[in-house]
């Protein structure tokens, strides 16, 4: 769609008339693009799964041939950002109020107004998201308490875990490190301060022979690849419990269903910084590995070798 064709749609869903911008249809005009690009965030390939604002002004200057300054970037988020997630048209995705890998994603009904041929379907998706109750409704039911750590765990879904460092980790351990060196990666289980809100895909744990009622010995994430036939298990650490020589014969333990299937599961402590790293280097066991959140594209292994 055109940037005129874009305004108009936010006319029509009464969009506030002083943030129907060109900025404001630039931003959604990148948020729609669905070419391969290099550059955007572990585990993204196209804008439309997740465009940073810095992403959004490559588009604007390389795709679009706008004249955008860096030091724009602000405006974009005051004017154009942040009253589409407002107005319940974007949802914004960030680990901590300064994130620089925070990025943002056009709401799933709003995305399919512009891929949609059908004027009629067309029609009555705007006619959804124009609707007050509905969109009260939606907005409603998808709104949690701000200190609430919200983890997309998959296209249309998300979970909420109880606020804290940890929960943010995972959080980190889901969002980016799966994606960066997981294929098309699924999550299996994400454990909560509060046992009784973790998150289970009964189906999944069936799939690879997992025990499910055993949550006390469930380490704090799983992520499973179908395409690669790989498991992985996730110790999130803030203030202990890496995968030290102990901890790992548990998880080999509890990985013996799978492992009889032909997984292959790989154990992981995952770190926010290198910092915390540092003070469980000497504990981390030999036959895992270790990620940190603020160094995303790295990996390390405490590989074993064989006698």
């Amino acid at each position: 769609m055109t940037i005129e064709e874009i305004k108009a749609i936010l006319e029509k869903l009464n969009f506030p008339r002083r943030y129907i911008s060109e900025q404001t249809a630039v931003c959604i005009e990148a948020m729609l693009d669905e070419t391969e690009r290099k550059g955007l965030l572990p585990g993204h390939k196209t804008l439309s799964e997740g465009a940073r604002i810095h992403d959004i002004l490559n588009f604007a200057r390389n795709v679009l041939g706008k004249k955008v300054a860096e030091n724009t970037r602000e405006a974009y988020r005051k004017t154009s950002l942040t009253p589409m997630m407002s107005f319940g048209l974007a949802v914004r995705h960030q680990l901590s109020p300064r994130d620089p890998n925070t990025y943002y994603r056009l709401h799933s009904v709003f995305e399919r107004i512009f891929s949609e041929r059908d004027t009629r379907e067309q029609d009555r998706l705007i006619s959804q998201l124009q609707s007050t109750t509905k969109m009260k409704a939606e907005i409603a039911k998808s709104k949690l308490p701000k200190e609430c750590v919200l983890v997309r765990i998959g296209q249309e879904q998300s979970f909420s875990l109880s606020p804290g460092d940890h929960s943010s980790l995972e959080k980190a351990a889901v969002e980016i490190f799966s994606q960066a060196f997981l294929h098309e990666p699924q999550v299996v289980y994400l454990g909560d301060a509060n046992p009784k809100k973790s998150y289970q895909n009964r189906r999944l744990m069936r799939k690879l022979n997992f025990p499910i009622n055993i949550a006390r010995s469930l380490p704090d994430v799983i992520l499973f690849s179908e395409q690669e036939s790989h498991l992985v298990i996730v110790e999130a650490v803030t203030t202990s419990g890496p995968v030290n020589p102990i901890r790992l014969e548990q998880l080999q333990k509890l990985t013996k269903g799978p492992r009889e299937l032909g997984y292959k599961v790989s154990y992981i402590s995952v770190f926010p910084a290198r910092a915390v790293f540092r003070k469980f280097l000497e504990e981390i066991a030999w036959g895992s590995s270790v990620w940190i959140e603020n160094e995303p594209n790295n990996i390390v292994h405490f590989e074993k070798l064989n006698d």
